[in-house]
């Protein structure tokens, strides 16, 4: 299956973002939090979204740093947008 990128537009608008894992994978586990940090070209093909997440660190009150790209095939399979009072209400790490 081929992949499906986002144009500039589309990407550039999602920056800024709060998203949940749906699955777990990569070190990310199901239900994660993270936030859309930045749009990136891939290739000829279009632009895939950089997501930050919120993964908790060695010490409290801290988060280790862990970015993944998603293409838009993958941001709609794997992720959903989220509204940061949705993030309190179900104490996610924000």
């Amino acid at each position: 299956m081929d992949r499906e990128y986002f144009t500039r537009t589309e990407a550039e608008a999602r920056v800024g973002r709060r998203i949940r894992s749906l699955v777990a994978f990569s070190g990310v586990p199901q239900n994660t939090t993270g936030t859309v940090i930045g749009a990136d070209p891939a290739g000829d093909d279009g632009w895939s979204l950089a997501i930050r997440w919120d993964i908790p660190g060695r010490s409290p009150g801290h988060t280790r740093m862990l970015v993944d790209w998603f293409s838009r095939d993958e941001y709609k399979r794997y992720l959903e947008e989220i509204r940061e009072e949705a993030c309190h209400a179900n104490n996610q790490r924000v």
